[in-house]
């Protein structure tokens, strides 16, 4: 199976570094420790990416939204052709329908 392209939307991209800022508030080591952990399990996408779920919601499951859980967070992502278009990372307890929409 070939490998798929992850591309990071500038929102999402957003949402890594408000919560790494966020975290470094807390602990440097903590911030430091998630930002490797959110790059590598989002880098993994390109490897399978259908692996994951679509999500529950219809409307964002009609889109093809699927969910990656790391830890706390959810990374959002559509499966485009041969790309994983990572669209945003939030907090699990999020009400994220509305920021996905």
């Amino acid at each position: 199976m070939g490998k798929f392209k992850v591309e990071i939307f500038p929102k999402a991209q957003n949402d890594l570094r408000n919560i790494v800022e966020y975290l470094n508030t807390l602990s440097p080591q903590a911030a430091l420790k998630y930002y490797d952990l959110l790059v590598d399990k989002t880098n993994g996408l390109s490897e399978l990416p259908e692996r994951h779920p679509l999500a529950r919601d219809e409307q964002l499951r009609l889109r093809g939204y699927r969910l990656l859980l790391v830890n706390n967070y959810i990374v959002f992502y559509v499966i485009n052709n041969k790309i994983v278009e990572i669209r945003r990372i939030l907090y699990a307890r999020r009400h994220y329908r509305e920021l996905l929409l």
